[in-house]
């Protein structure tokens, strides 16, 4: 049962951990994006 409890408890900091790194992956891709097409917005301006 505790060891059960143990593991139970690793796998929620692991998907905690994954949500972070998606949220941060996500945002960082989102953030190149703006900054490619703001770059070559003013290039064409």
């Amino acid at each position: 049962m505790g060891a059960a409890k143990q593991e139970n408890k690793l796998k929620e900091k692991e998907t905690q951990f994954g949500t972070v790194l998606s949220v941060t992956i996500v945002g960082a891709v989102i953030l190149v994006t703006y900054f490619v097409l703001f770059g070559l917005y003013m290039v064409r301006v």
